[in-house]
């Protein structure tokens, strides 16, 4: 996977050096009462690529694209959640629109009062959509495969029915001859417990 730009690097560096440091000041047990069902969503900026088995580009690299998250489940524990997650990002330039979407199912467990962790497993689909905006329209859908995602997150707003987080997260899906597209993005969410 490509790395990140730069300012995109230096903002995620910045957000997990200030989630270390401000997690033992910010500490309360507000977290420890949630329980429940879980709802939220996610607007994200970022980048969207393809990769093959060699890790050569295809589809000459990254490219900005941006996304939305909703995710839905339910709390296990208090600090362990189950949630279900479909994520999408999309880059479009000139005619052609690339997309992406991940279904997956996920853990997301706090390991610091405001600071969680997600992984998990799923399925993606991709699309490439041209439209000349002159009555030419053309599209292909990939077929569904197997996909995984990662997310980590700073709680800025929190209590025990409310989270409001910045959130790092990246997916992949698995496509056939090992090529793999891949979704990568910064973004701001909300979750109500």
């Amino acid at each position: 996977m490509k790395p990140f730009p730069m300012s995109l690097h230096h903002i995620i560096s910045g957000m997990l050096l200030a989630a270390t440091a401000a997690a033992p000041a910010f500490a309360d047990s507000s977290s420890d009462q949630r329980s429940g069902l879980v709802l939220g969503a996610s607007v994200d900026g970022g980048n969207i690529g393809c990769q093959t088995k060699n890790g050569d580009d295809c589809g000459n690299g990254a490219h900005p694209a941006g996304g939305f998250s909703v995710h839905a489940g339910a709390m296990l524990m208090p600090r362990i959640a189950l949630i279900g997650e479909m994520w999408g990002m999309a880059h479009t330039q000139d005619s052609l629109t690339a997309t992406q979407v991940l279904g997956t199912v996920n853990l997301r467990g706090w390991v610091l009062p405001r600071l969680w962790l997600q992984g998990g497993v799923g399925v993606a689909r991709s699309k490439l959509s041209f439209d000349s905006g002159g009555g030419l329209m053309a599209s292909a859908t990939s077929s569904t495969v197997p996909a995984v995602n990662a997310a980590i997150g700073f709680e800025l707003l929190q209590s025990s029915k409310f989270g409001l987080d910045v959130e790092l997260r990246a997916g992949s899906g698995l496509y056939e001859e090992d090529v793999r597209i891949y979704n990568a993005a910064l973004g701001v969410g909300v979750t109500f417990f």
